[in-house]
């Protein structure tokens, strides 16, 4: 238990590694537990309305007629412990669900179904940590506000405490988001700013309560979310089990590819510290890995170390001139047009398109390395082509490489304001 409570107080000095401890673990049923208890405490605790609720049981308990205390008690918990769990729900069902839809539809790595289906626990896990941190570090704040009789009564004022802990748990979410579902913090806050347009929803939550009351859609709601909720927590704890086999392999000395696996689970979670120590440790093992010598150099490339990135790329030239179909070039291309090497760049991605002539993201970085070295008319063309090799794709296809197309179009619009200026 002490594992799963850790990452919570992580998260109030160093929210990027809680984030990486509670997404790959979901620890959702502990999130639940500590999201209703710190929503419990801030909307109950400090507006006072445990203390009504036990003045309500001693008044009962002075009556001689009337429902009993013990009745009493019940009711007034109930209403409290449903209020409380409102907000938790909507996270769950609503929320975390937006959050993945944004992602989708920014990102555009998978479709909103199989996004949700694969990263929903993680996700979910990080939100319910997010939201019970960021509501039991306002306890103090809150509390000596709520202290004042004049601000207890004021529905201003608690409409306003109910909303502080909000900033906090968004800026939580936007890392664990980073961390699970987007490559850049960018795409993180745009997930959010959409995803927040689902709190047009909440207000309408008490209503979905009542229509729980009616056990034909009870049990429709039940049917429905058992299904989702199986899935999607039997693929988070499939990905755990593999995780933890592949670690298990580790342990044999000369096993590269386990180090080089394990290796490429890290860096789908953006966790690159371990994701490079890994792949580190396979070419240790095997100096000829040139899949853990590629990803080293991509990492490199993306943390600016760019001679380093160089290095090993060069290490896979040497042992795989065809590496990844080619994509090596593209690499090697890339890594010299942000180093600003132009003149290298444009031989790499030469080099590339000569075995891959219609790959869009080529040719758009090398639309973009023409225009550096001021040769413009023959960065628009290779741009036209760019889309029209987006077009041209198959819709399965058309969706991965479709950013390629929007970009390439953004380039021509700005080279024709230039060219009207």
């Amino acid at each position: 238990m002490r594992s799963r409570i850790a990452p919570l107080f992580k998260l109030l000095y160093n929210p990027t590694q809680a984030m990486r401890e509670i997404i790959p673990a979901a620890p959702y049923g502990v999130g639940v537990v500590l999201a209703f208890i710190s929503t419990f405490l801030y909307y109950d605790l400090l507006s006072g309305n445990i203390g009504r609720v036990l003045y309500w049981t001693v008044a009962a308990l002075g009556r001689s007629e009337g429902p009993s205390p013990t009745v009493v008690l019940i009711h007034r918990i109930t209403q409290r412990v449903s209020s409380s769990a409102s907000p938790v729900i909507f996270i769950a069902l609503i929320f975390v669900p937006a959050c993945a839809l944004a992602a989708s539809l920014i990102e555009r790595r998978a479709s909103f179904t199989v996004l949700l289906q694969r990263e929903y626990a993680g996700l979910v896990s990080a939100a319910l940590y997010a939201w019970a941190i960021s509501h039991l570090v306002m306890l103090i704040p809150a509390a000596l506000l709520s202290q004042n009789p004049t601000n207890e009564a004021d529905p201003i004022v608690q409409s306003v405490l109910r909303l502080v802990p909000l900033p906090y748990f968004l800026f939580l979410l936007t890392i664990g988001i980073r961390t699970t579902l987007t490559s850049h913090y960018g795409g993180a806050i745009g997930c959010v700013a959409l995803a927040a347009c689902s709190l047009i929803l909440l207000p309408l939550l008490p209503n979905f309560f009542f229509l729980l009351t009616s056990p034909f859609v009870l049990i429709f709601v039940i049917l429905l979310l058992r299904n989702f909720l199986g899935d999607a927590l039997s693929a988070q704890r499939s990905r755990e089990s593999f995780r933890q086999n592949l670690e298990a392999a580790t342990l044999n000395p000369a096993d590269a590819s386990a180090h080089y696996n394990l290796g490429l689970i890290y860096l789908q979670r953006h966790q690159y510290a371990e994701a490079q120590a890994s792949f580190a440790k396979a070419v240790e093992i095997d100096p000829d890995e040139v899949d853990a010598h590629y990803q080293l150099g991509r990492i490199a490339r993306e943390e600016g170390r760019y001679a380093e990135a160089i290095s090993h790329f060069d290490s896979v030239v040497r042992r795989s001139e065809n590496h990844a179909q080619g994509e090596v070039w593209r690499e090697i291309g890339r890594t010299y047009y942000e180093a600003s090497q132009y003149d290298d760049a444009l031989a790499a991605f030469e080099r590339f398109l000569e075995k891959r002539p219609s790959d869009p993201e080529g040719l758009y970085r090398y639309g973009l390395t023409l225009h550096k070295q001021g040769r413009v008319d023959q960065a628009i063309a290779q741009m036209q082509t760019c889309i029209q090799s987006v077009r041209t794709l198959p819709s399965y296809k058309y969706r991965l490489e479709r950013r390629w197309m929007t970009d390439a179009e953004a380039f021509l619009r700005s080279a024709g304001d230039a060219v009207s200026r």
